[in-house]
């Protein structure tokens, strides 16, 4: 029987600046080959020199062709995206997914080259059909812009009145500096005010999204901006099977750090979305305060510990999974229901 490609696979490891590329294809037989390897630029010039490379190396036409990446913060979208345009096989996975997928295969080596090589290995041994990419709805990407800019504003805020407060109290401070300094606080936060009406009024003009926004901010911590960046940065949950695949993207999950009878710190990931994380967490500290339920989760979580991050962790963990839950079911929340 004469041996035949049945699938290609391009696995990508992407970072801010390049993105490194094994190219397999997987033989009627079960062989598994590499065509080549390579690195490119992670820009419009990279970009098409990968497309033009993997049009060089797709000798099987027949054979579909899949371009696997991480969802690793937004450094995959433009490759992501193109390639999408082009009509070409998307498969954007969970960076956890591909890590137990390595642990499973037990690869020791840690660099661009193998984990694209891991990658590619992923993309051969999986389904990847019901998995495929898709951008987000345009809806979608605009909150998800508008809302990080939002963000940004927030951020350039708490730094300028943190400068203000330092210069109210230097020595000898020339007045001029202290009143630029409060006019750029009024312009922060008038460009607030502003983009939070521009963001309202597009969640509003859309009745049924707007009706599940409405329930999830029921949550005693949740407001409308919290909901929406956790929504955006996470597509409306549309890749998360589970929670467990949730709490993972957002670098929630917990890593042991055991080994015998040594038993050092058990800390949080934090290797999925940041923004995510930065979402929660303030909506997580005035949870543990005023949410019935969500402060007595806290108080159990934090009972005869002096430091009481693990609680807030915690909390954020939970207020993640009841948003999603309450997106998926299109309910209201109901306080002190279940906490555990």
């Amino acid at each position: 029987m004469k041996n035949t490609v049945v699938k290609q696979v391009t696995g990508i490891d992407i970072g801010k600046n390049e993105f490194f590329v094994c190219y397999k294809a997987l033989n009627n037989n079960g062989d598994v080959k590499i065509s080549g390897t390579k690195k490119f630029k992670n820009n419009n010039s990279g970009i098409n020199d990968y497309y033009s490379w993997v049009k060089k190396h797709n000798k099987t036409i027949e054979a579909p062709l899949f371009h696997v990446m991480e969802a690793t913060g937004i450094y995959y979208e433009n490759l992501a995206y193109f390639l999408f345009e082009k009509g070409d096989k998307v498969s954007v996975q969970l960076a956890q997914k591909v890590k137990y997928f390595a642990k499973s295969t037990n690869v020791k080596t840690k660099n661009d080259k193998s984990d694209s090589k891991v990658i590619a290995d992923f993309g051969i041994e999986k389904n990847l059909n019901n998995s495929l990419w898709k951008p987000p709805s345009q809806k979608f990407k605009m909150i998800r812009d508008l809302t990080r800019e939002h963000t940004s504003l927030k951020n350039n805020i708490i730094a300028a009145k943190s400068q203000l407060h330092a210069y109210e109290h230097a020595h000898n401070i020339d007045s001029n500096v202290l009143l630029f300094k409060k006019k750029q606080i009024d312009f922060y936060n008038s460009q607030i005010t502003e983009l939070e009406g521009i963001i309202k009024s597009l969640v509003e003009s859309d009745k049924k999204f707007h009706s599940k926004v409405e329930k999830i901010v029921t949550i005693k911590g949740i407001r409308l901006m919290t909901a929406l960046k956790v929504l955006s940065e996470t597509n409306g949950f549309i890749l998360f099977k589970n929670i467990r695949q949730l709490i993972s993207y957002a670098g929630l999950d917990v890593i042991e750090n055991e080994s015998g009878t040594y038993k050092g710190r058990t800390k949080i990931s934090k290797k999925g979305n940041a923004k995510l994380r930065t979402a929660l967490y303030l909506p997580a500290m005035s949870a543990s305060r005023y949410n019935i339920g969500l402060k007595k989760f806290y108080d159990r979580i934090n009972d005869g510990k002096k430091v009481k991050k693990q609680g807030v962790i915690a909390v954020m963990r939970k207020l993640l999974i009841l948003i999603y839950t309450l997106w998926k079911k299109e309910e209201e929340y109901i306080e002190d229901y279940n906490v555990t």
